[in-house]
């Protein structure tokens, strides 16, 4: 019966219990906030078969690893080339193969001195 006797000392008091906790944010600092330390990226490959379909894929700015998310609507195999880039510049890639009509995701460790500059079609530079 704590649980009571802290209901009652709380009203007597005249202490709301849902006080306690942390207001809102108001409309005008939420706005003001940003969204996210990360950037959402997104490209697209046109499918061969069906016409008028793609293979799509996202991923945010890793540190040391990036996961990308793909929705293949081809009804194919596509192959994707994660081009990173380092702090000089230079260009790399890593491959990823995706079975028609499938999704998911896939983690890719690309070291704290690389980003990813682009999704391409094909795993050549």
């Amino acid at each position: 019966m704590k649980i009571g006797k802290t209901l009652t000392a709380a009203s007597v008091l005249g202490i709301a219990l849902a006080g306690i906790a942390a207001p809102a944010a108001s409309a005008e600092t939420a706005a003001a906030a940003p969204a996210s330390a990360q950037s959402k990226h997104t490209a697209s490959i046109k499918c061969s078969k069906p016409s008028g379909k793609k293979a799509n894929y996202s991923w945010g700015d890793g540190l040391t690893n990036v996961t990308v998310y793909f929705n293949n609507h081809c009804s194919h195999k596509v192959s994707a080339g994660i081009v990173l880039k380092d702090m000089d510049g230079a260009l790399s890639v890593q491959c990823m193969t995706t079975n028609g009509g499938t999704s998911g995701k896939k983690k890719f460790h690309i070291g704290a001195d690389h980003t990813v500059a682009r999704i391409q079609k094909g795993c050549k530079l």
